[in-house]
């Protein structure tokens, strides 16, 4: 640690040794702070550390990975590759086989076991990143107790076909042969299970879980598909002789777009559905305690309350705390888990940041950029750089984005619902050098285009009132910022319609300085006119009358 503070004192000479006072109003930490990060007595945080360098110009990519380095130097040795199953899933959701690890939903288990029992079809929901799959995988499925016969399928892109491989892998029969009969006739899966249920006892039913079901939207782009498969799932649970139960897990943002489909609406209206929400203190300690005791493993109370101090608050946390804990699993040794192995995993921060850099790396050119512009409107810019993240209406993106938007919330770096979309933990802003790199660079450009984009809604929502319309500099200045930003399809109709505007203006005012030229010219013709004619009156006055004889 004393090379690591060395190195950020000889970062601050080549920075020209600028006081500590202003180095404080460069990275809006107090200059103790920053005096004790280059002290030497103890390792700076990781915000600290950043702060520190990029106040003085330094690399702080560089800077970052050398914090981690020096954390898993200072601590423990280095992670090894560990035979034992490992009881946090990292950021997939938990598998059946997983069951045993799965803990702090025991409630919502509950509940979703009283509505099946209630009802033949009944619907989770809750934003991405809440733990919707965990629930149904390994609350529901994974349960060994129910003895049922299950059958789980994500739509894809071919619900119809999806299905019936499915069904197929349950009953035994052809895939073709079931999906001709589930094309053909909507009463083809609620007769297929008829006959393969027959000889299994009156009570035996089938459970089909349908995760995902939102892909029926997003993946699925044959409306004829889409429809004849929600009438095979709905024909199923609706005969009186059904046997069987139906679970949709469906993400909160597409509650409304399922609303056309009136048994599925009636599944996820209040009362009915399932909802997972955000985790109490009590089943977050849970949670993160209690696969570690399964497993036999302590866990060193700092760790705990560190975790949950850091997951407090951030809506796409919980992946983020498995991945966390995962990493920190395979630094153990020993039969307890301290916060010095956590630290040295790099917590939360670390695995949101390597998650982020992972998915943009794997970006094409367009897409990286669509992705630039995501994440800076994910961003509430503040004046003095305390940048906090912003709740973004889904309404704002152009449907070109889509498919960006969606790889990042699979990723589980941006959570969705009905609301909107939102950054799945302040760690992004905070700690990855790219985003604040972004957020860093022309921010008198970004600001303007903030101030675009929420004009420009309120135009759209004024119904084009040219009130709101750009006018002069302004309008200058903000259709040169055309080519450093990705402007959406609205920003661009408003920039149009206020330079349509000045042109209408503009030929308006030349239309009237001509009419007053005109004008002018007249006036002047009349006024000569009758200058003249004043004269000749005033000469005829002048000369004698004739005598009269």
């Amino acid at each position: 640690m004393s090379q690591f503070a060395g190195d950020l004192r000889r970062l601050r000479e080549r920075a020209g040794s600028p006081p500590y006072r202003e180095l404080s109003k460069r990275a809006n930490y107090s200059a103790s702070t920053l005096s004790d990060a280059a002290g030497g007595r103890r390792l700076p945080t990781l915000a600290v550390t950043l702060a520190y360098v990029r106040a003085c110009d330094g690399d702080v990519a560089g800077w970052q990975e050398r914090w981690y380095q020096t954390v898993a130097m200072n601590s423990v040795p280095s992670p090894e590759e560990v035979d034992e199953e490992i009881p946090y899933p990292g950021p997939e959701a938990f598998s059946a086989r997983q069951a045993r690890y799965f803990f702090g939903r025991e409630d919502l288990v509950e509940q979703l076991s009283r509505g099946l029992a209630e009802r033949r079809l009944v619907a989770v929901s809750g934003p991405s990143g809440s733990g919707k799959s965990s629930l149904l995988e390994a609350g529901l499925i994974g349960d060994p107790g129910r003895g049922r016969i299950v059958l789980r399928l994500s739509p894809g892109p071919h619900p119809l076909r999806e299905c019936a491989i499915q069904l197929a892998a349950v009953n035994g029969g052809s895939a073709l042969r079931l999906h001709q009969e589930l094309t053909a006739d909507p009463a083809g899966l609620h007769l297929r299970v008829r006959q393969f249920l027959a000889g299994r006892g009156t009570e035996a039913e089938l459970l089909i879980v349908v995760d995902r079901f939102e892909e029926i939207f997003t993946h699925c782009h044959d409306e004829n598909e889409r429809e004849a498969f929600v009438a095979v799932l709905l024909h199923a649970v609706r005969e009186p002789d059904s046997r069987i139960r139906l679970v949709l897990g469906v993400r909160s943002d597409f509650a409304g777009r399922c609303g056309r489909y009136p048994g599925i609406a009636t599944a996820l209206s209040a009362g009915h559905r399932v909802d997972t929400g955000p985790m109490t203190a009590e089943q977050l300690r849970s949670a993160i305690l209690r696969p570690a005791i399964t497993a036999e493993r302590q866990l060193e109370g700092a760790l705990v309350a560190t975790i949950m101090a850091e997951a407090a608050g951030q809506r796409g946390a919980l992946p983020l705390v498995a991945q966390a804990m995962r990493r920190t699993w395979q630094r153990g040794h020993g039969a307890t888990l301290t916060l010095a192995m956590y630290r040295a995993s790099g917590g939360i921060s670390r695995a949101v940041v390597d998650t982020a850099e992972k998915v943009f790396s794997e970006l094409d050119e367009l897409r990286r950029r669509q992705a630039r512009d995501v994440f800076i409107r994910l961003t509430t810019l503040d004046p003095v750089g305390y940048d906090t993240r912003r709740r973004l209406p889904a309404r704002e993106l152009d449907p070109a984005a889509g498919a960006v938007v969606a790889r990042l919330i699979d990723a589980r770096l941006v959570t969705a619902d009905a609301d909107g979309l939102e950054l799945a933990h302040d760690a992004l802003i905070r700690d990855w050098p790219r985003l604040r790199r972004w957020l860093s660079t022309d921010r008198d450009s970004l600001r303007l285009h903030r101030r675009l984009t929420e004009t420009a809604e309120l135009w759209e929502r004024a119904n084009h009132d040219p009130a709101p319309l750009y006018r002069g500099s302004q309008l200058d200045e903000t259709t040169a910022l055309a080519g450093r930003v990705m402007l959406t399809h609205r920003e661009h109709s408003f920039l149009n319609a206020s330079l349509q505007a000045r042109e209408r203006e503009a030929h308006h005012a030349h239309s009237s300085a001509r009419w007053f030229r005109r004008l002018m010219a007249a006036m002047v013709i009349v006024s000569g006119l009758a200058a003249v004619s004043a004269a000749v009156a005033a000469r005829e006055r002048r000369q004698p009358s004739a005598p009269c004889w």
